[in-house]
């Protein structure tokens, strides 16, 4: 863990996938993967509730987004 692995590779994704503005979602305990979007430039805008298949329940989510530039 906190090898930047992710990190690199969403860098990567958002080179290649030019659409803005993009939307990312993360479960409310996965800290990691919100330290992701953040260092990518994504602000948290909200919180919804999503069905999380691997818990198989729903769970609160924090919606993030990326705007042009």
């Amino acid at each position: 863990m906190g090898q930047g692995v992710a990190t690199t590779a969403l860098q990567h994704f958002l080179l290649i996938e030019q659409t803005r503005p993009i939307f990312g979602r993360v479960a409310f305990d996965n800290v990691g993967s919100q330290k992701v979007l953040e260092h990518c430039g994504f602000v948290k805008i909200g919180t919804d509730k999503g069905f999380a298949n691997v818990r198989q329940l729903e769970v609160e989510e924090y919606t993030y987004r990326l705007a042009e530039g």
